[in-house]
């Protein structure tokens, strides 16, 4: 049989083809047995350079993630092996360190970033899944243009302090992943354009507050591994009962990084903020105007098997600065601490007798116009308080009496802060209240700012000589009155002794006494 040159490379090219796919399925058949996809090896020879490859070359597992979850996460392999890296830099500016992430569509890694343009001079087109691996900046700008088409975008690994700016408006991100950045900052705004959001990622780093979640819904945030985070700043989340935390049982937030006047629990798991919510709900709102409310202390109300059924807060409240005019009527179950500073309030009226006012601690009530302590006579605050504050008051009297039975009780560790007052100073507060104040300065620290209000003076330097000598009155006379008195009996005496001794010698009484008239006891001198 005679060959034209024709169909001689027909049977050539024929036989080639056969070859490949023979080779083809049967790679396929080993990858699949060894529990590796055909898509990676698909991907492999997609990624490889011209070159064979060598013995050191690594089949790289897809990291597109299942159809449920909205982000893309890339193997750290492909950023610590430089070869494969390296093996697909066609058409790559020579200052761009990104590359197409094998086997899926508009995907880009990015590796060792230590300027923006590394990233940008690489953009062509739409990026739809961005990972950036190992990323050294202070400030990473999230604003920029190439992000706006991602659904996904993760920054991890790297050396990031501060995520500045917010995304597009109308970005169509999804998921957002900034983990173990060592970030301290993210700004408050940074997400409040991103209309479909649904997972946050910010565990691993040294941050103190997430930004602002306000406008989203059904959202999934790890915050696990941030030690500083504040646990005020996830309650506004809790609240809308929109957020989902990863791990909430085993993840910590900081009660409070500030305020510890005594031995309190410094943190805990964010899976208990739901309790902190209610705390939020009782809050008080007095005239109208809402206080601040945040748990103190967190321990175990009651004995049983399960303790972790009566986990209650101690709760601090805060109504400082309101304008308000009277305390709150109602306190949060536990509250021990109350902060009514800087108001207009004139008077402590009965409030400290009801049950919502029992287990104050500390009351701070510096900057008002409550004019008297009276009220607290027979209340258990007088009896428990650790901290009183009612500086820059209009109390005129200092009922001493009262506090020495609650000082003198328990002394250690209560203090009680009166300075800026004005009191009424006589001579009792020079002889009696200066020595009280003196006698008790560890529990009155600034006795010596206590004032007078009828003479310029502190009351710590009042002297019963000018104020024990009081103005005349007829009191003053009394002496001079008695005197008298008894020089005109003594006048007397001797005036009736001298007369009956005259009649006795004489015969006669002298006179006055004998123009007298004779009285019915008269008989008597005369037998």
């Amino acid at each position: 049989m005679k060959f034209s040159s024709k169909n001689l490379l027909e049977k050539i090219f024929g036989l080639v083809f056969h070859f490949f796919i023979l080779s083809y399925y049967t790679q396929s058949t080993l990858a699949i047995e060894d529990g590796i996809d055909t898509q990676q090896i698909e991907s492999f020879d997609s990624f490889s350079s011209t070159e064979a490859p060598t013995e050191t070359s690594v089949v790289l597992t897809t990291a597109t993630p299942a159809p449920s979850s909205p982000c893309f996460h890339a193997d750290a392999e492909y950023c610590t092996n430089p070869t494969l890296f390296e093996q697909n830099e066609k058409d790559v500016q020579p200052y761009c360190r990104c590359r197409s992430y094998p086997n899926t569509t508009n995907t880009f890694v990015c590796c060792n970033i230590t300027d923006i343009l590394q990233v940008t001079s690489c953009y062509k087109g739409n990026w739809t899944n961005i990972h950036m691996r190992n990323v050294t900046m202070r400030t990473f700008n999230i604003s920029l243009s190439i992000l706006k088409p991602a659904t996904s975008l993760a920054i991890t690994d790297g050396n990031i302090k501060y995520l500045s700016s917010e995304f597009y408006r109308h970005a169509k991100l999804k998921c957002l992943n900034v983990s173990n950045n060592n970030l301290t900052h993210i700004d408050q705004r940074a997400l409040v354009n991103l209309n479909n959001f649904q997972m946050l990622d910010i565990s691993f780093n040294n941050l103190s507050k997430i930004p602002n979640l306000s406008q989203h819904r059904n959202l999934v945030v790890d915050i696990k591994g941030n030690k500083r985070i504040l646990c005020h700043s996830l309650l506004e989340s809790i609240d809308r009962g929109s957020i989902t935390f990863v791990e909430p049982e085993t993840t910590h937030c900081l009660l409070n990084t500030t305020y510890n006047w005594f031995n309190s629990t410094e943190t805990m798991p964010i899976g208990q903020l739901e309790r902190a919510k209610i705390l939020n709900d009782e809050c008080p709102k007095p005239e109208n105007r809402k206080c601040k409310c945040d748990p103190e202390q967190m321990f175990f109300e009651g004995e049983g098997i399960n303790p972790e059924q009566h986990l209650v807060f101690n709760a601090r409240v805060d109504c400082s600065s309101l304008g308000l005019t009277k305390l709150p009527e109602k306190l949060p179950p536990n509250t021990i601490f109350l902060n009514v500073s800087n108001n207009n309030i004139t008077s402590l009226e009965n409030k400290f007798h009801s049950l919502d006012y029992k287990n104050l601690l500390r009351f701070d009530a510096d900057n008002n116009q409550i004019s008297s302590m009276y009220e607290l006579e027979g209340t258990p605050f007088i009896e428990t308080f650790q901290k009183f504050f009612l500086r820059w008051n209009s109390i005129d009297n200092i009922p001493d009496y009262l506090l020495s039975n609650a000082l003198d009780h328990n002394p250690k560790g209560r203090v009680l802060y009166l300075g800026g007052n004005k009191l009424k100073c006589d001579c009792n507060s020079a002889n009696i209240l200066k020595l009280w104040l003196l006698e008790r300065h560890n529990n009155i620290p600034d006795y010596n700012h206590i004032l007078c209000n009828n003479m310029p003076q502190k009351v710590i330097e009042l002297t019963d000589k000018e104020l024990c000598q009081s103005s005349h009155d007829w009191t003053d006379y009394i002496y001079y009155l008695i005197a008298s008195e008894v020089i005109l009996l003594l006048a007397l005496i001797f005036k009736v002794s001298y007369d009956y001794w005259k009649f006795k010698t004489s015969g006669y009484l002298p006179w006055p006494a004998s123009k007298m008239p004779k009285l019915p006891c008269d008989w008597l001198c005369e037998s």
